[in-house]
């Protein structure tokens, strides 16, 4: 008699998951509870007469059915059933050869190896006892255009009884476990073909579609194994997740057309750099040529100032005196016209590597200004959706808690066994949504720390990199600008130096022709050649800063193009590997587990009934499969277990519920 009631128990907290799922009452609805046991599969209707019609009619393709209610009479050809209700509800059953969607295998095993049901009976050791699931509700289906195989999903639910007295160390896999010292309740839950429908594979997400129950026992024996399937898995409420992830979608599209921008802007700005730092190496080279010229100048000018004092102090070499400074004026004019050119084609190399930088500067504005229209608010509002699921949750584990709070007060009162039955009932499936509403919540603000860690984190401190460079380069331009106005000087200062040898070649000739002025003319001789060679000095020290200054600038115009180049490998790369991976993934693998997903709520809200359902009329269905009990076989006629639900104990339950 205990184990019946312990019996009955369990198959009331199975039956009662089906209120999560109740469909609303229309003029007719069809609830079906199938129950198989061995080789036998008996069918239970309950028909609700909603809108107390004295006949109804039904379809069915059962057989040998009969009323449970002998008030109740029908007539039947062949599928139609025709009843007299009396305005109230209708309870038949019937049987029926159908295959069921899921197939139950069972495998026994004694210290690590495989016996039969009868041989494992009575033993001590090790026990494990595996419920193998099989979903046979085969379909083949559309998504995005490629055919694909789904199983109807399916959630089941089993458990048994076990004697603490002859078995320890109880355990079960995906399930709950509950001892009250005596006993122990086992409850185990699994999804088959789940896995296969989302096509995930097992090392990533391991959907579960077998139970283990293992224990250490002491003379074997085990109560019956109730198993409770139902295809409700998935509710049409769930629908909005699927709406969220379109956006979600939307805005992963412009995630990537804007990485790609950014890239471009890259190498713009990679190509502006090797155009920069080209021109600054054809700048020294030139400023080496310059060097030389000042330096030859400023050596043979210095032959010439000699000369000139060697003039000046011994008159008497007047005439060879003179034929040398006529020659070194003229080699001074062929240099100074070197010079000169050569200056011309140093201020256009100037004036094109400013047009360089300008380029460069133009780039990086372009890509500052790209970035600036990056959407910065994509996080955010994944972060704000989040935490205000939290919060939601976090309001239901409250609620929930209160509620539990409540219903153990009235448990400390209640004296009714079958109320506090339920009331135990309530508080544990309580409990067990608190938990996973927990788990949720821990999951959620993970979810909420990733986003927040990364949200424009990695594109503000590209902007920050660019402002640098963008300063850095704003800098060299104004040295070059420099560099521009000192060259512009400097070739004046030539041109007057080029009049200035004029003039001292005239004076020469003057001096070589006519000796009547050789006193004064040797005098202005003097005084300028010494103000000339203080000029070729100056211009010769001067040129060498230059060159020095010149060759650091190229420096850095090979380090900024090195570092451009760095910078675009590494734009490329985040591109590449890291936006358009994770663009990829959303818009491919998320996505298609999200098709499956509506899929399998279609094909869950689909599965009504198991034998026939009448067009317009709702339905639901539920399986019911009993393992036999393993037990000795003296012990087989006193404690065989009786778990067959009369439709009488079904309709009072339904009341209840209702």
């Amino acid at each position: 008699m205990e184990n019946k009631k312990i019996s009955q128990l369990i198959a009331s907290t199975l039956l009662f998951t089906t209120s999560i799922y109740a469909t609303p009452v229309l003029a007719y609805t069809k609830d079906e509870t199938v129950y198989s046991k061995k080789d036998k599969t008996i069918v239970s209707t309950h028909i609700k007469n909603s809108e107390n019609e004295e006949i109804l009619k039904d379809i069915t393709n059962l057989l040998n059915i009969k009323s449970t209610d002998e008030n109740k009479t029908f007539e039947q050809q062949e599928n139609l059933l025709t009843w007299n209700t009396n305005k109230e509800d209708i309870y038949y059953q019937g049987e029926t050869n159908k295959e069921l969607p899921i197939k139950l295998k069972i495998k026994y095993e004694l210290n690590g190896k495989e016996v039969e049901a009868k041989d494992i009976v009575g033993k001590s050791g090790k026990v494990k006892v595996t419920l193998v699931y099989e979903n046979k509700d085969e379909h083949i289906v559309d998504i995005n255009g490629k055919k694909q195989k789904i199983y109807t999903p399916f959630v089941v639910v089993a458990g048994t009884i076990i004697n603490n007295e002859k078995n320890k160390n109880i355990d079960i896999t995906n399930g709950k476990i509950v001892d009250d010292g005596t006993k122990t309740i086992v409850l185990g839950m699994a999804l088959p073909g789940l896995q296969e429908s989302l096509d995930v594979s097992a090392s990533k997400l391991e959907i579960p579609n077998k139970i283990e129950i293992t224990m250490d026992a002491t003379d074997f024996e085990m109560n019956s194994i109730i198993s409770y399937i139902t295809p409700k898995v998935i509710e049409k409420d769930d629908n909005k997740i699927f709406d969220e992830m379109e956006k979600i979608y939307n805005k992963v599209n412009i995630l990537s057309s804007s990485s790609k921008q950014i890239e471009e802007g890259a190498t713009k700005l990679k190509e502006g750099t090797s155009e920069y730092k080209g021109k600054m190496q054809e700048f020294e080279t030139a400023m080496g040529k310059i060097t030389e010229g000042m330096t030859a100048a400023n050596t043979n000018y210095a032959k010439i100032n000699d000369g000139i004092n060697t003039l000046n102090t011994n008159t008497g070499k007047l005439n060879s005196g003179a034929k040398q400074v006529v020659g070194g004026i003229n080699q001074i004019e062929e240099k100074l016209n070197v010079v000169n050119k050569t200056l011309e084609e140093l201020l256009q190399g100037n004036k094109n590597l400013e047009m360089g930088e300008n380029k460069v500067l133009a780039g990086i504005d372009e890509i500052i200004a790209t970035i600036n229209k990056l959407p910065v608010t994509n996080n955010k509002d994944k972060i704000a959706n989040l935490e205000a699921l939290v919060a939601t949750n976090n309001t239901t584990i409250t609620s929930l808690e209160t509620l539990n709070k409540g219903l153990e007060s009235k448990l400390k009162v209640e004296t009714n066994e079958v109320e506090k039955a339920n009331l135990k009932t309530q508080i544990a499936t309580n409990k067990k949504m608190i938990a996973l509403l927990q788990a949720n919540v821990k999951a959620q603000k993970e979810t909420i720390a990733t986003l927040k860690a990364t949200d424009s984190s990695k594109i503000k401190e590209l902007k920050v990199a660019l402002e640098q460079v963008k300063a850095g380069i704003t800098t060299i331009n104004a040295g070059t600008n420099k560099v521009t106005t000192g060259i512009a000087a400097l070739k004046n200062g030539t041109t007057v130096l080029e009049t200035k040898t004029g003039e001292l070649s005239k004076g020469a000739t003057t001096l070589y022709q006519g000796t009547n002025q050789l006193n004064q003319g040797v005098g202005t001789l003097k005084s300028g050649s010494n103000k000339m060679q203080e000029g070729l000095v100056s211009l010769d020290n001067n040129g060498a800063k230059i060159l020095e200054a010149n060759s650091k600038l190229t420096k850095g115009a090979i380090t900024l193009d090195e570092g451009t180049e760095k910078l675009q490998t590494g734009i490329k790369t985040f591109n590449n590997e890291g936006i358009e991976k994770i663009c990829n993934f959303i818009n491919h693998d998320v996505k298609n587990v999200t098709d499956k997903l509506e899929k399998l709520e279609e094909l869950s809200r689909e599965y009504n009934n198991f034998t026939m359902l009448e067009k317009g009329a709702n339905g639901n269905v539920k399986f019911i499969e009993i393992v036999e009990a393993l037990k000795r076989e003296e012990k087989q006629e006193d404690e065989k277990e009786k778990m067959i639900i009369t439709n009488k104990e079904e309709k009072e339950e339904n009341t209840t519920q209702n």
